[in-house]
This record gives structure tokens, C-alpha cells and sequence, in this order.
């Protein structure tokens, strides 16, 4: 499977995460099989003032992590554009985002917004791709609400911009994680476009992502919320969570810029959701330290 040029080992994709896809979380999903990674969403008004060495610090890509997908959110043609410069040189891909359902950025006309103005991201999506050499593509929802359901003709329209692959979430905007995801509109996006598509939405296991590739033809899935607890579902293979965790904190004191010990506590807690003992996990929030948190995970015992 390639995305222009960029070859994509695995079909399964691990999906851009606000506040935890940090470089070792990102690496430790690698590890796992993870085929492409995203980096978390990027407000490209902030990363374009930045200059290239504060990019490469902000952005922490190591070499071990590709193919990665830097994704940049924003309304401004000419700011994404200075944006994509500030980015090229370090990612592999650059993804727009058309999904985002904060608040703030609805405001700004970011995000899910653009699902509601068709000129507009045509007019991004252009000046993205005529501004660099890297495959630039788009991640969208299947529409703003259940009365403008326009999935299917976004992502004609990315097809047509130049981008060379999307991902579609199976949600509307307006149902923003909850109710079911869409995968008719999924497949119907795939069907009419030719570039590759990636299935995303509701994905809890590696059985759940083969069953979403078949039904909706995508060529690629995309896991999110899940992978924030079990970094390991990119394969079908049983892993020890205690060794994942322990890796994660290795991979964490030797790559990571911020060396939080508050960071490291909560990707601890998360991952611990489905190590079964009798400890209660949420005291890893109360250690202060990296090295007595990775005592703190040695220590524990798993019941029987």
C-alpha cells in the first residue's frame, strides 16, 4: 500500500491524539506493527511562527517511527501554507484536519467546520498540495449533521484537490464520539474515489479493524481512543502490558524532550485498564518521580 510515495508496511494506522500521542506512545505503537503513525493535531497558526529547529524539537520524530503523518488544523490558507513549509522537511505525509470538534476551533472555522464550506477547503487543500513535494491528505467526517450527510462528495472533492489518500471517520460532527459509526458512507466514499481511503471510528480490537476493512473496501483503518489503552492492538499477537508499560517508560527517558513524570503517570493508568489486580492504579498519579513510577509498575502483581 503506498500513500503517494510513502510506503505503508501494515494496514493498521494509528490515529493523531490530542495530549497523548507523544513520540515514545507513538514509537511503543510502531513496536507493535502500527503501519503509519500520526503525530497529534498541530494548530498551524502556532507551528508556522516557529523556526525550523524549534519544529524539529516540537515535532520529536525519530527515524524508527516511519512513515509519520504530521496533521496541521486550521482555516487560513496562507497560514497552512507556511505551516506545510514549517512541517515538509520532518514528516513524511501532511494531513489536514477536517474532523475536529472542539469548540474553539468550530469558532475559527477549523476542523468539521470546513465540512460546511466546500470552496473553502478546496481552496486549502490546493494550496497545500501545490506548496510541497510530500503527499498531503485529509481527515474528515462523514458529514456536519444527520440532514448533511456529504461524506461522499468531501471526499471527491480532496480527490480532486490533489491529495493523495483521506481518512473518513464513520460519525457526523454533530454525534461527535457517540451513537453508531457509519460504514455505508465509508464504503460509498471508497467506491468513488481512487486514491486510498481509511476507515476510522469505533475500532476496539485487531479483530474489529478486519472487520471494518471488509465491509467498508477501505484500504487502511484507523484506530484511536483504543490504542490510548492497549498501544499493542496493531497486531493479533498476547503481550505481557507490563513489559509494553515498562517499554513505554524506556522509550520515554530516552527520547522524550519533557521527561514528565505526570505524562508518563497517565499513559501508566491507561494502560493498566486491562492488567487485572487487586492495586488500585489510580495511586501512579500520586508518584512523583519517572524512576520510582517504573518501580511502582515492576512491583505489581497481576491476580490470577
Amino acid at each position: 500500500m503506498k500513500i503517494g510515495t510513502v510506503e505503508i508496511q501494515n494496514r493498521f494506522v494509528l490515529a493523531p491524539l490530542a495530549g497523548i500521542s507523544c513520540t515514545a506512545f507513538r514509537m511503543l505503537c510502531k513496536e507493535n506493527g502500527a503501519g503509519l503513525l500520526y503525530t497529534q493535531m498541530i494548530d498551524s497558526d502556532i507551528i508556522s511562527e516557529k523556526t525550523s529547529d524549534e519544529v524539529k524539537q516540537f515535532l520529536n520524530i525519530q527515524d524508527t517511527e516511519r512513515p509519520v503523518a504530521v496533521q496541521l488544523i486550521g482555516s487560513e490558507k496562507n497560514i497552512l501554507v507556511k505551516a506545510v513549509h514549517a512541517v515538509e522537511e520532518f514528516a513524511d505525509i501532511i494531513d489536514l484536519n477536517v474532523g475536529c470538534i472542539e469548540e474553539d476551533y468550530l469558532t475559527k472555522r477549523c476542523g468539521a467546520a470546513l465540512l460546511k464550506d466546500l470552496p473553502k477547503l478546496e481552496s486549502i487543500l490546493r494550496a497545500m498540495v501545490e506548496a510541497t513535494d510530500k503527499p498531503v491528505t485529509a481527515k474528515i467526517r462523514i458529514g456536519w449533521d444527520n440532514q448533511n450527510i456529504n461524506g461522499v462528495k468531501v471526499s471527491q472533492l480532496i480527490e480532486n484537490s490533489g491529495a493523495q489518500a483521506l481518512c473518513i471517520h464513520g460519525r457526523t460532527a454533530d454525534q461527535q464520539y457517540a451513537g453508531k459509526v457509519n460504514w455505508t458512507i465509508m464504503k460509498q466514499a471508497k467506491e468513488k474515489v481512487h486514491i486510498p481511503v481509511i476507515a476510522n471510528g469505533d475500532v476496539t480490537s485487531y479483530t474489529d479493524g478486519l472487520t471494518l476493512l471488509k465491509k467498508t473496501g477501505c484500504d487502511l483503518v484507523m484506530i484511536g481512543r483504543e490504542a490510548q489503552h492497549c498501544p499493542w492492538i496493531f497486531n493479533q499477537e498476547t503481550v505481557d502490558i507490563k513489559q509494553q508499560i515498562l517499554r513505554f517508560i524506556d522509550l520515554y527517558e530516552q527520547y522524550e524532550n519533557r521527561q514528565s513524570a505526570i505524562e508518563v503517570a497517565d499513559h501508566v493508568f491507561w494502560m493498566l485498564r486491562d492488567f487485572k489486580t487487586s492495586e488500585n492504579t489510580k495511586k501512579v498519579h500520586l508518584i512523583g518521580t519517572i524512576s520510582r513510577i517504573k518501580r511502582y509498575v515492576n512491583r505489581l502483581q497481576q491476580d490470577e
